[in-house]
């Protein structure tokens, strides 16, 4: 069991719009520390598709207070920010001192947070060296580096359609249980999630037009009070959201798919 914390940023955000979300982090950061006390880790991602990563093998309490995040957060979380990912630990494989085993996880372009166990990442990596596919070399020994060596393998210049596709159909590779959070940083206006029997709740806010996701439901009730009705979204579902598009959107996503079927379902919100 491990705690995922995340933000979804949308654009026109003002400096003191976005103190307010990088507060709301910092806070959803740490009441997701019962999930998990062995390492904590956060990554932001902007606009031109630069990112940063953070983490430590130490508890969410502890890490929020350290040099290393509060230099984070403050000179990393920029106006042109449009996600924050952030996790904390609880280990099942890798070791936490590890540092490559601990989340947010990089490979290539992809970088992501999971809560879950995959059973097959062996299987997926051996697979992979088998195919001679560039770039696969595993970093370190933790289960959820397969999900994103499997996301990072999908071509970035397929069509969004394609691309959305090919992610369902590299989810169906995985075994065992998962809800992930990640993001290319060839799209930077996208965020990613994938449900699949694990949980994880999101609320809207309007007044910061910021998508807010986090493992404890508590957290998304307790911060944002009573406009707070939905527990928890469906599982083995996949979204896509987009910051561009959050104001008319709100919660729902650009895109939703069953985790086990090949069909691609497309709600009427918005496209392009």
């Amino acid at each position: 069991m491990c705690g995922l914390a995340g933000v979804l940023i949308g654009d026109s955000t003002d400096q003191t719009v976005l103190e307010k979300i990088k507060d709301l982090f910092t806070a959803n950061l740490e009441a997701n520390e019962e999930r998990g006390k062995e390492a904590t880790g956060a990554s932001v991602l902007l606009e031109d598709g630069s990112f940063f990563i953070e983490k430590a093998p130490v508890r969410a309490a502890e890490f929020i207070k350290t040099p290393s995040y509060l230099d984070f957060i403050e000179k990393k979380v920029l106006p042109g920010a449009r996600v924050i990912l952030g996790h904390t630990r609880r280990p099942t494989k890798g070791s936490p001192n590890v540092d490559a085993n601990n989340h947010p996880i990089r490979v290539g372009d992809i970088v992501g947070v999971h809560n879950g166990t995959i059973t097959n990442d062996d299987q997926i990596f051996l697979d992979m060296d088998r195919r001679k596919d560039k770039n696969r070399k595993r970093i370190g020994s933790v289960d959820s580096e397969a999900i994103f060596a499997l996301m990072d393998a999908i071509d970035p210049h397929l069509s969004f359609k394609k691309y959305v596709h090919a992610i369902q159909n590299a989810a169906s590779l995985l075994v065992g249980t998962y809800t992930t959070l990640f993001f290319n940083r060839k799209w930077p206006h996208k965020l990613f999630l994938l449900k699949y029997n694990n949980p994880i709740s999101v609320h809207y806010a309007p007044a910061l037009n910021a998508l807010f996701f986090s493992s404890r439901y508590v957290f998304l009730r307790k911060a944002f009070g009573k406009s707070v009705i939905t527990a928890a979204l469906p599982s083995e579902t996949g979204y896509v959201y987009d910051s561009r598009l959050l104001q008319d959107s709100k919660k729902e996503p650009l895109r939703h798919f069953a985790l086990e079927s090949k069909e691609l379902v497309i709600p009427r919100v918005c496209d392009f």
